[in-house]
């Protein structure tokens, strides 16, 4: 885990050793950027030379469209790397903050076509699981989540193989009560990695009782220092089609849809 301080600006270089081997190390020797500004946080790092990472991360920000260049060029200059060197880049695709990840999506898309070098993505939840795949159990469950409003949440459910964050239950838009309802059927123990409120985490306890760890408000803190790792076996985007993942509408599309329902009923009905 990478250690925040204070909520200021941090800049890391270390490799993480639980996410390096000797395969990773050898795509390493060419720099990778890695971007994510999917929610609050905004991270940026570069992979280089045998695994080593610089890293820079912003948490409880809301500037991605002002910091995110700004970082970017920081990191380059920090690992000595220049722009035409990057060998790819990895973005993190959501779910999250729609304006957020649009930023981000775009930044990393322009400069994968502006200087033709593959773009991958990682999910914005599978980011937050990386945190914890070091002190978790072999085969545990990972319930990473963010905040999506109104009781709902961006939720998945991972488990860790061989310290690598594995997808077992797809990732979904979702209310707190139904996605406890559906935990409930895990064995135990189920660990929780995001930000709760009190009254959230009385629900959890609630509904799971002691099924259920909570990790470290820290480790809900995503690392794009991680990135490279993730997406070792992703497959590369098209940079010209490539969207985010989204998961649900944006409230104002949203508010749009249900005030325009009963001309949208009428058209269909129409068009039929």
């Amino acid at each position: 885990m990478i250690e925040e301080d204070k909520g200021a600006k941090s800049s890391m270089i270390c490799p993480p050793s639980h996410f390096l081997n000797k395969k990773l190390e050898r795509k390493c020797s060419m720099p990778v950027l890695a971007i994510d500004t999917s929610n609050k946080t905004l991270s940026v790092a570069i992979v280089k030379d045998e695994g080593t990472i610089v890293e820079q991360t912003v948490p409880d920000t809301l500037q991605h469209s002002v910091k995110l260049m700004p970082a970017i060029q920081e990191v380059l200059q920090e690992s000595q790397v220049s722009m035409q060197e990057l060998s790819g880049v990895i973005v993190a695709k959501g779910p999250g903050s729609y304006t957020g990840l649009r930023i981000g999506v775009t930044v990393a898309k322009t400069l994968a076509k502006t200087l033709q070098i593959p773009l991958k993505a990682v999910s914005s939840l599978q980011a937050i699981v990386a945190n914890v795949v070091e002190v978790v159990p072999e085969g545990a469950y990972v319930v990473p989540f963010f905040d999506a409003r109104r009781d709902n949440i961006f939720t998945g459910l991972y488990q860790v193989n061989h310290q690598f964050p594995q997808l077992i239950v797809p990732e979904r838009h979702i209310s707190w009560v139904d996605w406890l309802q559906e935990l409930a059927t895990y064995e135990a123990p189920l660990y929780f990695v995001g930000q709760l409120t009190d009254a959230q985490k009385e629900l959890v306890v609630e509904k799971l009782g002691d099924k259920v760890v909570f990790a470290k408000e820290s480790d809900a803190i995503a690392h794009a220092g991680f990135f490279a790792k993730l997406a070792q076996n992703a497959p590369e985007e098209d940079a010209d089609v490539f969207v985010p993942t989204y998961l649900k509408l944006a409230e104002a599309e949203e508010n749009w849809k249900a005030s325009h329902q009963e001309e949208q009923e009428t058209n269909y009905v129409e068009r039929m």
